[in-house]
């Protein structure tokens, strides 16, 4: 991983380092459980309750056209995975995992009667430096190219404008630097998904040890069955 990290950090451009980071992501995460729910020790879905936890807040964002998007309008309407992230972010235990659960969200839904035009999936950069709109137009465009449901890339204006977002939402971050105090392009984070239901309410928060693409889609179906309006044809296009 060193020589990764080195070569995502210095020799890449940005745009590069996304090239790297889509091929890591694409393969397996340690960590992620991607075997059937029907098959795995799980309770049937809307056989149990997911309860409400906090709203997502009206935060203002940039979305892959560099258009003002609120976070609440693109996490409304429809049954929403939410994760922070960033490019370079070569961690195993870090954004690799939420990137494999989504992928694994985004096959199994396309052909899910519960969860078809019904999930929405949406990351939002922890560093907006580097993590322009145009780069997330480019890993927008990707991850959406052959499969839905949506996928969303948000980024913001700079990191002031992301803090007061990170602390509503419990996402603690640090920033790597050197011995001279220049940031490394590290961000220190603890991954955190956030399961959101059509009305704007976060109803479950997957760490990584608890993450797993099974119980996302486990919880998601319920959240669909309990809420038969959720819809995404709308939803953040």
């Amino acid at each position: 991983m060193n020589a990764q990290r080195a070569k995502a950090e210095g020799a890449l451009a940005p745009f590069g380092a996304f090239v790297l980071v889509l091929g890591l992501m694409a393969a397996p995460a340690q960590g992620v459980e991607t075997t059937n729910p029907r098959t795995s020790n799980l309770p049937a879905p809307g056989t149990y309750a997911l309860q409400r936890i906090q709203r997502i807040p009206d935060a203002q964002l940039l979305d892959a056209e560099d258009k003002p998007m609120a976070l609440s309008v693109a996490t409304r309407g429809a049954i929403t995975a939410l994760a922070f992230f960033y490019g370079h972010c070569i961690d195993p235990a870090g954004c690799p995992v939420a990137w494999a659960a989504f992928e694994a969200l985004q096959r199994e839904a396309t052909n899910d009667p519960l969860l078809r035009g019904r999930l929405r999936l949406v990351f939002v950069s922890l560093d907006p430096r580097h993590d322009t709109p145009a780069a997330m137009r480019m890993l927008q465009k990707t991850e959406n190219a052959n499969s839905s449901p949506l996928w969303i890339f948000l980024t913001s204006h700079s990191q002031s404008d992301l803090s007061s977002l990170l602390a509503s939402m419990g996402q603690d971050i640090a920033f790597e630097v050197d011995s001279q105090g220049k940031r490394t392009g590290v961000v220190n984070h603890m991954l955190k998904v956030f399961l959101i239901d059509p009305d704007g309410w976060v109803r479950e928060i997957y760490t990584t040890a608890f993450l797993s693409a099974d119980t996302l889609l486990n919880d998601a179906r319920t959240l669909a069955m309990a809420h038969p309006e959720a819809n995404d044809y709308k939803g953040a296009r």
